[in-house]
C-alpha cells in the first residue's frame, strides 16, 4: 500500500476515499477508527493517511490533485 494522500481530518480522508471510489479505486484509511475517536491526535502528526495498492498509487494521486485543486 502507498499513502497517495495526508488529510486534515476523518473527513476530508471519507470525502477524497468517496472520490476514488466513484474511479473504481479501492482505497483504505489506516486511521481512521483513531481519527474518529481521536481527532486532536492527528492535529500535530502527518495526518489522516489515504493509501492505495502500490500499482494504482500514480493514478490516485493524480485524481487527488486534480480534486483538491478544484475544490
Amino acid at each position: 500500500m502507498t499513502t497517495i494522500a495526508n488529510c486534515f481530518d476523518i473527513n476530508e480522508a471519507l470525502r477524497l476515499q468517496m472520490v476514488l471510489d466513484s474511479a473504481s479505486i479501492p482505497s483504505f484509511i489506516p486511521d481512521e477508527t483513531m481519527a474518529a475517536v481521536a481527532p486532536h491526535h492527528f492535529l500535530t502528526s502527518s495526518g489522516v493517511r489515504l493509501q492505495v495498492a502500490d500499482e494504482r498509487a500514480v493514478e490516485a494521486k493524480k485524481i487527488i490533485a486534480e480534486e483538491r485543486q478544484s475544490s
